[in-house]
């Protein structure tokens, strides 16, 4: 199994860098793993110019032309994804962030459902949570539900406790991201199920061309698969209520 890291951290040898290798190590203990390391500060991918056109049009007209594509062409050849980053004022590093705009188009029209995720954050304490949380979002990429890993790590030395506490974090992690990547395409959750019905029926007024085409052969999911009749009967009824309160966003007449 093939797993990419996408290296947010400005540091070749850092904290993230570190932690990362760390999963890496208890995983391919568990045999069968790969690891490559796409460290994001190396990389030719220059910056979002907020165009748009990705989202409207099609990700084919974006007029950066850089590495991008051969960046989803890995994703896509990965059977498990980490995105790791260092916590920068509460929030991912600027490198990660920029990464996560060029792929704008993805939130709309998602891709990466036989990829598994792990979102890893590396931080003295504070920002981790609002770090993960963000990161997490992009299950709706394809991902489903990631594993999550912080690790603490303060500008000293680590006490012996803190250290066996992030070992054990990082060895319960890796053991799930392990177990998660036996796994096939699994029935959508709930986000994930109304992520799809939001973006088909917005789809249909006509303003984003890209997104119409995407969803015009799809019914139930963006897959074949199951979807719980519990979760038929409460989506027309939250899709009733998110676009009664987002009335004044309609297209004027």
């Amino acid at each position: 199994m093939r797993i990419l890291v996408i290296m947010g951290s400005p540091k070749k040898k850092g904290n993230t860098y570190n932690a990362t290798r760390e999963v890496e190590e208890r995983m391919k203990q568990m045999g069968g793993i790969e690891f490559e390391y796409l460290f994001l500060k190396d990389a030719d991918l220059k910056m979002c110019s907020g165009c748009f056109n990705c989202v409207r049009k099609g990700e084919d007209l974006c007029p950066i032309k850089d590495s991008r594509v051969k960046i989803e062409n890995k994703i896509a050849a990965a059977d498990g994804v980490i995105l790791a980053s260092p916590v920068y004022c509460e929030n991912v590093s600027g490198f990660m962030k920029n990464f996560i705009d060029r792929f704008a188009f993805v939130f709309h029209r998602p891709r990466f459902f036989d990829q598994k995720l792990m979102v890893l954050a590396t931080s003295a304490g504070g920002g981790l949570k609002e770090t993960l949380d963000y990161l997490k979002k992009l299950q709706i990429w394809g991902f489903g539900t990631p594993v999550e890993l912080r690790v603490i790590t303060p500008p000293w030395p680590q006490s012996d406790a803190l250290q066996k506490k992030n070992e054990k974090n990082i060895n319960n992690a890796a053991d799930k991201f392990y177990q998660k990547l036996q796994e096939g395409r699994q029935p959508p959750n709930f986000m994930q199920y109304m992520h799809f019905r939001f973006l088909k029926e917005t789809s249909k007024l006509g303003y984003l061309p890209a997104d119409l085409e995407f969803y015009k052969d799809k019914c139930e999911f963006f897959y074949d698969t199951s979807v719980s009749p519990l979760k038929k009967i409460f989506a027309p009824l939250i899709m009733k209520f998110a676009f009664f309160m987002m009335r004044d966003m309609e297209p004027k007449s």
